[in-house]
């Protein structure tokens, strides 16, 4: 994980989209500026208002989780992306894209930030965006080493995936990379599938995973590509676990 916006939000998806009905009065970018939560893609896609189910109680000492802005999100991610990523923010080996108007016009449109606070201090941070009408992706995630080991993630996991797929989402998916095992354990503990693997001259070497949130998706997957015990559906009659303890740099894709 390379660090800060550009570093830690990877695969950004062009949002082909302005041509629809439902979209046309939101193609105006000064729009998404001024008001970018009444132009989120989650809400125009699939009707889902995440104020309606949030803020949700993660923890009993109050750990609560909020819905955000792009705005309100970024002096958090400025501030300790770099050090929980373990990459200077000025260096890497893949190109580096700037910040530029349209970037953020696409996170003001497309991202889901979803901001965990203790009290009034920002502690971890989560980001999803649609991918396209059935597909949700888990772009970035970091928790502050206070309050790793916690579970945040895992605690708040199922109230996220019940809502995509009460809203019609077929599945999540979420990239890392090889050597971050933090996220591959998050992710594997979640009920991710390693479904893929890929290469670019941004993110370098990435695993793809995917949470299938209907049977048939995840049943299709394990008939057609994988051999040997099927774990998946010897674990459905049980919610989503919480793992028992969280590793240092939580969840990062």
């Amino acid at each position: 994980m390379k660090g800060a916006m550009d570093v830690c939000l990877p695969r950004a998806q062009q949002v082909c989209v302005c041509g629809s009905t439902v979209l046309e009065m939101h193609c105006d970018p000064k729009s998404w500026d001024v008001a970018p939560s009444r132009a989120r893609l989650s809400r125009l896609l699939w009707g889902l208002d995440w104020n309606q189910h949030l803020p949700f109680e993660a923890t009993r000492d109050g750990i609560t989780v909020h819905i955000t802005s792009l705005e309100a999100a970024m002096p958090f991610i400025a501030e300790h992306y770099p050090a929980l990523f373990a990459e200077p923010v000025d260096h890497t080996r893949f190109v580096d894209e700037d910040f530029t108007p349209a970037k953020r016009r696409y996170y003001a449109l497309a991202g889901d930030f979803f901001e965990f606070r203790d009290r009034n201090q920002t502690i971890a941070l989560l980001l999803g965006t649609p991918v396209d009408w059935s597909t949700y992706y888990l772009r970035s995630g970091a928790v502050l080493p206070a309050y790793q080991g916690r579970n945040l993630f895992h605690r708040f996991f199922p109230l996220l995936f019940a809502c995509l797929r009460e809203a019609g989402v077929e599945r999540v998916e979420s990239e890392t990379a090889p050597s971050n095992f933090s996220s591959m354990y998050v992710l594997t503990r979640a009920r991710f599938n390693i479904t893929g693997s890929l290469m670019s001259e941004r993110w370098g070497a990435l695993i793809r995973f995917t949470k299938f949130l209907n049977e048939r998706g995840e049943d299709t997957f394990l008939q057609q590509f994988c051999r040997g015990a099927w774990y998946q559906q010897r674990s459905r009659s049980h919610a989503d676990p919480i793992a028992l303890g969280e590793p240092a740099a939580d969840f990062s894709a």
